[in-house]
């Protein structure tokens, strides 16, 4: 798109002609992020969307999402405290505190993957920033699980005879770490799925492989020493390592854990945000 200015002087006119390159307008991260939260209502509009879907229909609503963890935590109760013998006091709680944030992570980490592509009929009809889309799909994840952590938690705490620890005031630092580590997840999966179908299929993989890595069903402590080391440098490992000592120890994470979750929070953030502008203008032809 060309702008024209044209100057006067003394009865001569020239024209000069400047010419702007709208493609290369608003690539930058200042600019995009300004540019997201200008739509913020839609995302909004997008998350509230999904929630009504999600138990539209359903006699039990929102209690389903209380179900499948309280299920999970039974299962596993079952195997490794009575089958396996794994000694680990309130072993159900130490399960649930994982098993709350892994689902977040990995649902969002699904659903953001095609997001791009399933919305791709929307981006056709309306203007918006791409990025929308998955930021709204890692969002609904994460209300889902601070609806269940506000019910299951206080629950806990009194099946367990626990008051709640003075360490929870630490608990929305770690949710907005793994938020971060969420979105970039979520940005790098989204953009690489419009190029690749088959990715997919590689994270349904990868996220069975992630959650054996990650000290969910066994206590870190019980893990060989060398074995320890690299496991708590596992993607997912130091948020819910985090989770477990503010609400299981009740003290505040130890500072392997904060340079975990820091490390792949923000660093995770920064490699999704980039590979999804570098690959931005490719995907509206890709959906």
């Amino acid at each position: 798109m060309a702008a024209r200015a044209i100057e006067s002087s003394g009865g001569e006119s020239a024209t000069a002609v400047r010419l702007v390159d709208r493609a290369l307008e608003g690539r930058h991260l200042g600019q995009k992020l300004r540019s997201i939260f200008a739509y913020r209502e839609l995302i909004r509009n997008l998350v509230a969307k999904d929630l009504k879907l999600k138990y539209r229909g359903s006699v039990l609503g929102f209690f389903w999402s209380l179900i499948n963890p309280l299920a999970m935590v039974a299962v596993y109760t079952l195997a490794f405290t009575y089958i396996l013998q794994v000694q680990q006091p309130g072993f159900p709680f130490f399960i649930l505190l994982g098993l709350l944030a892994w689902t977040f992570f990995s649902n969002a980490a699904l659903m953001a993957t095609s997001s791009l592509v399933e919305g791709g009929a929307l981006m056709k009809a309306v203007r918006f920033p791409r990025a929308v889309l998955p930021l709204a799909t890692v969002l609904f994840n994460l209300v889902q699980y601070l609806l269940t952590a506000a019910v299951l938690l206080p629950v806990m705490f009194v099946a367990h005879r626990m008051p709640p620890p003075t360490a929870i005031v630490i608990f929305p630092a770690v949710v907005m770490l793994q938020l971060a580590f969420t979105v970039g997840v979520a940005l790098l999966l989204a953009t690489a799925t419009t190029f690749f179908r088959d990715v997919r299929h590689f994270v349904e993989i990868g996220l069975s492989m992630l959650f054996w890595t990650t000290p969910i069903v066994y206590p870190l402590s019980q893990v060989p020493d060398p074995m320890r080391r690299v496991l708590i440098f596992s993607p997912m490992s130091g948020f819910v390592l985090a989770y477990q000592a503010i609400f299981y120890r009740g003290a505040a994470p130890a500072a392997a854990e904060w340079a975990s979750a820091a490390c792949w929070g923000l660093g995770m953030l920064a490699v999704g945000t980039f590979w999804f502008l570098s690959l931005e203008e490719g995907i509206g032809d890709r959906v």
